[in-house]
């Protein structure tokens, strides 16, 4: 059993001559009975918050806020405690942070041993991830996976300290419980680099006379030296992790030359010629060390030097950077290596030959889009003609440019859109030309982008759009894998890879004679039919996530969040020009966003518009239209503008949620402030 008020201070009251202990305990006493009794008559009704003069407003509003949770003062809920797989995840999430904070609870609890206190450390929702020292038989279940909070228990410090986000003490009765009557915490918090909360460490105590102001102190100043090291930890893991997956060898030498640190792709390159550098002098790994003394002694970085490896014929170009330690002294160095090819060069990087995607960066996982990406895959394997068919906008050349990185992903990806070369520079532009070929020809002639694709791949876009005498030709080079330069006289033997893609018919324009048959045979010997974005269901949202990343990413914005109801809108409309509209109009979105969301009215006027006049009116309809059932399922058979939308979708949020905006405004995707202000708007009860 805890020790009454009383029994806590008898020794403190026998110990004192003067009485001064006893003036001590009678103020103490009084003053909680003054706390319980305005407690309870707030919570009766009795009094309002303002006429509660003995504790601080925001324990007066905690107050409040517990007993419409359902919370009892003179009934104490056990809190619940997670289950043990939660919490295992849960502390896999926070390791860094307990790897921080351990020695210094390890620290506290030899300081409180004189002490019957006990302490423990929180995560930022209330949950107890470290319990130390605790008392005897812990009557409040106060274990590791334990969920204390305002809403499972009332009013408690650690929970305050969550809200308030700076530290705090309560002392009996100023918790919500009055089984907490003789109980004093001091709480404070623990931030991470960006500022956001990360937990909370409290200390407790069954007396009210062993806390005071150096209680607060004293786990005031162990958070700010948990927060140190905890985000000193997550710096050194960040920096660990480049470290590790950079493509240039880095090596770090101490200040007497011996290598402490290497990573993996320094280890590859001595590995392949059996050295171990790890411990080694750099005179037994490189030579030409000069510029290295100079930089040493200099203490400025030396930058793209050639050196070469002991024992290898391998030339690497070097950049080393002196280190510093705290006090501005050398601790040592680092050196990055990058080999030289040689092969390499003098080689020109082309237009239209980089290549962004590959199959892992292509979104969308609808069953449609799934087979098509397996299709496409076991296409690359074989160096047969491709043709990518589908609408205006779909991604063609994305697949293109995924199904090369997956073949030939070394080599030249040439990229030729046919509707837009003029009908008289096709051929020259295909096949290049011989100096004085024709006026303005270049003296050195040039090559074609045939040529340029040799041993990497060929992408003719709008194939459709190719003139038929250029048709003839083409098929002669898919016959004879050779072509000859405008004005030239040999034959240049090319092996590429070739897709093509259009948007046409072509087998119609075969029948009338805009396209030739035979060619057409040649060029879809597998052909991936790309379905249009109305189509791929739930990939829309998918996409436009992915677009309002990469435009917030390249205009340094902050990243907004599509709300529900701007996610209903974007999978009812049927999307003419597919993803590239899609991207189109998220990037509008972006740019007009405020408050971190992105509403209805933020999307372009067409969308809106196609939406308000739409003709889906029946269940049937939807579900034609794969719209999934979402929070807006309980929209009628009617039309409705976007407030209507945005008004039931708001009550139906509250109602789901018992009226608790903070949970309604998560619900909807909205933030509390914006989901205040809508209710405000629309005259919501």
């Amino acid at each position: 059993m805890m020790p009454s008020l009383e029994e806590s201070l008898s020794p403190v009251v026998a110990s004192s001559k003067s009485g001064k202990a006893q003036v001590l305990y009678e103020n103490d006493c009084l003053l909680m009975d003054k706390i319980k009794q305005q407690k309870m008559d707030l919570l009766a009704g009795k009094i309002t918050p303002a006429q509660v003069d003995s504790v601080r407003p925001e324990i007066v509003q905690s107050w409040l806020k517990s007993s419409k949770k359902g919370h009892d003062p003179l009934r104490y809920k056990c809190p619940p405690i997670i289950n043990s797989d939660a919490f295992e995840d849960l502390l896999k999430e926070k390791d860094f942070f307990l790897q921080a904070a351990d020695p210094y609870i390890r620290q506290l609890e030899s300081m409180l041993t004189h002490m019957q206190s006990f302490l423990f450390l929180s995560d930022e929702k209330g949950i107890i991830l470290r319990v130390g020292q605790a008392l005897g038989k812990n009557k409040f279940q106060l274990v590791p996976g334990t969920m204390w909070s305002e809403e499972t228990t009332g009013t408690c410090a650690h929970d305050l300290c969550i809200q308030l986000k700076r530290p705090i003490q309560l002392c009996g009765s100023e918790h919500f419980s009055e089984i907490f009557k003789n109980i004093s915490c001091s709480s404070a918090p623990v931030f991470d680099e960006k500022g956001h909360l990360e937990g909370t460490l409290t200390i407790t105590s069954p007396y009210l006379n062993s806390q005071n102001s150096h209680s607060l102190g004293l786990v005031v100043t162990m958070t700010r030296a948990i927060e140190k090291e905890f985000q000193l930890s997550v710096k050194n893991n960040l920096f660990d992790t480049i470290f590790s997956k950079v493509n240039e060898a880095m090596i770090v030498f101490d200040n007497c030359g011996v290598v402490i640190n290497i990573n993996a792709a320094g280890r590859k390159i001595f590995d392949a010629l059996g050295k171990k550098p790890m411990g080694k002098q750099v005179e037994e790994l490189f030579d030409d060390l000069s510029f290295l003394r100079t930089s040493l002694a200099s203490g400025e970085a030396a930058l793209n030097k050639e050196i070469s490896i002991k024992n290898s014929k391998l030339k690497n170009l070097c950049s080393v950077y002196p280190l510093e330690n705290y006090d501005n002294k050398n601790s040592g160095y680092i050196l990055i290596l990058k080999p030289i090819e040689v092969k390499n060069v003098h080689k020109r990087i082309l237009p239209g030959s980089s290549t962004r995607f590959t199959f892992n960066k292509i979104v969308g996982d609808c069953a449609k889009f799934t087979e098509l990406e397996e299709m496409a895959k076991k296409f690359s394997r074989v160096n047969s003609s491709i043709m990518l068919l589908g609408e205006s906008g779909t991604g063609k050349e994305v697949f293109a440019q995924a199904i090369h990185n997956e073949s030939r992903p070394n080599n030249p990806f040439i990229a030729v859109n046919c509707a837009a070369i003029p009908r008289n520079l096709i051929e020259s532009e295909l096949f290049g030309y011989e100096a004085g070929a024709f006026t303005g020809a270049k003296t050195k002639g040039k090559p074609g982008k045939i040529e340029l694709a040799n041993n990497g791949t060929l992408f003719l876009d709008e194939i459709g759009d190719m003139p038929l005498d250029m048709q003839a030709v083409l098929l002669r080079v898919l016959e004879d894998k050779t072509i000859m330069r405008v004005g030239g006289s040999r034959y240049i033997p090319v092996d590429f890879r070739l897709i093509t893609a259009t948007n046409k018919d072509l087998l119609t324009l075969t029948k009338e004679n805009l396209f030739r048959e035979d060619l057409y045979y040649r060029l879809s010997v597998f052909r991936l039919n790309i379905p249009p974005l109305r189509e791929r269901g739930s990939d829309i949202i998918q996409l436009a996530e992915r677009f309002i990343n990469i435009y917030a990413q390249a205009q340094r914005l902050a990243e907004p969040v599509l709300s529900n109801s701007a996610k209903y809108i974007l999978l009812q409309y049927s999307w003419p020009g597919n993803v590239r509209q899609l991207q189109n109009a998220i990037s509008y979105a972006v740019c007009l966003s405020s408050d971190g969301i992105i509403l209805p009215e933020h999307l372009p006027g067409e969308i809106l518009d196609y939406y308000i006049s739409s003709d889906l009116k029946t269940k049937e309809q939807r579900e034609e239209q794969k719209i999934p059932a979402d929070s807006y399922s309980h929209l009628d058979e009617t039309n409705h503008s976007i407030k209507d939308i945005e008004k039931m979708a708001i009550k139906k949020a509250l109602n789901e949620t018992n009226n608790r905006v903070r949970d309604a405004a998560k619900l909807l995707g909205l933030s509390k402030s914006t989901l205040y202000r809508k209710i405000k708007e629309y005259e919501i009860k």
